[in-house]
């Protein structure tokens, strides 16, 4: 624990080892009457004091049973899958927004152009070879997610000049969107799209989104791309459709298991590019302004930002 004198009587828990970058710069950010400790393994005692907690979810869910006096957890993810599949919820949880658009949109339009573009075909040649001129200008894309994330993304393609389609439950559509459409039009939302990007939570309602007929209604040659989470894709339906040759390609980027096994067919399909839970890495300084925003209002007795609703699971 720092030495500070403390006035508080809340305790924070950096659940990250004591030099790593998230507790060096977290121990900017916290007030000197603020008792805070940085450990990847906590020892029970600090563990029993903790009321804030920020780190990791997969980390924090070993540890949420022993702390009892939490009151909030800061994460250090987009997603917080493994502490809304905990028991334990008689706390504040609060996600990550405004932190991955950038990058996501970097990962997504640089895909849809290298496969639109034929840049990977172009760049295994081994003779002069010119292709027919191609262009995303005009072509359409759907956005399963109208998070920010997805928002960033909606707009960066639109520079491109693509547009774009929007899928959430309610089917309310930000200005980003040309429409949206919710659960129940999924097969009318997905009809003769180009390129399917799916930033969707891990919930139940989420599971195998990404079906047979979801696919069969997307236009010939399309591409999917997913970056949310791996269960919103049923994998079987997926090479079964990309195998008739209705789909061009798949860029995968999370699945139901992580790592995903080097047994696994993804891994040799000629149309499958995974890319291994990259797409959208934490940038820890912007994670750290996140929860320092937070703190304050935490210590002032005022709502959090980014509070995650258990219910829904995001």
């Amino acid at each position: 624990m720092s030495a500070n004198s403390c006035y508080s009587q809340d305790v924070l828990l950096i659940l990250d080892d004591q030099n790593s970058p998230l507790a060096d710069l977290c121990a900017q950010v916290v007030p000197a009457d603020l008792h805070y400790g940085a450990s990847s393994d906590p020892d029970p005692s600090l563990l029993a004091a903790t009321t804030i907690m920020i780190g990791a979810p997969d980390k924090i869910a070993r540890f949420l049973s022993d702390a009892p006096a939490l009151k909030w957890v800061q994460s250090t993810w987009a997603g917080v899958t493994p502490l809304i599949n905990h028991p334990r919820r008689d706390y504040q949880l609060t996600g990550l927004k405004g932190v991955f658009g950038q990058v996501m949109s970097e990962y997504v339009l640089g895909w849809i152009l290298a496969l639109e573009r034929q840049i990977l075909d172009y760049a295994q040649d081994t003779s002069w070879n010119q292709r027919a001129p191609v262009t995303v200008l005009g072509k359409r894309l759907g956005i399963m997610g109208t998070g920010d994330i997805a928002c960033d993304v909606a707009l960066a393609a639109q520079a491109l000049g693509l547009r774009v389609t929007g899928f959430n439950r309610s089917g309310r559509c930000p200005p980003v969107f040309e429409s949206c459409f919710t659960y129940e039009q999924r097969l009318d939302f997905a009809k003769d799209l180009d390129y399917l990007l799916c930033v969707m939570p891990n919930t139940p309602e989420t599971d195998d989104l990404v079906s047979t007929d979801l696919l069969h209604a997307l236009a010939p040659n399309a591409v999917l791309l997913n970056t949310g989470r791996g269960n919103c894709v049923d994998e079987d339906a997926l090479v079964q459709v990309l195998d008739s040759g209705h789909l061009r390609a798949a860029v995968l980027d999370v699945f139901n298991e992580e790592p995903l096994p080097s047994s696994h067919r993804f891994w040799p399909h000629p149309q499958v590019y995974v890319t291994s839970h990259t797409s959208a890495p934490t940038n820890i300084e912007a994670a750290v302004r996140v929860f320092a925003q937070n703190l304050e209002r935490f210590l002032k007795n005022q709502p959090l930002l980014h509070v995650v609703d258990f219910a829904k699971g995001y």
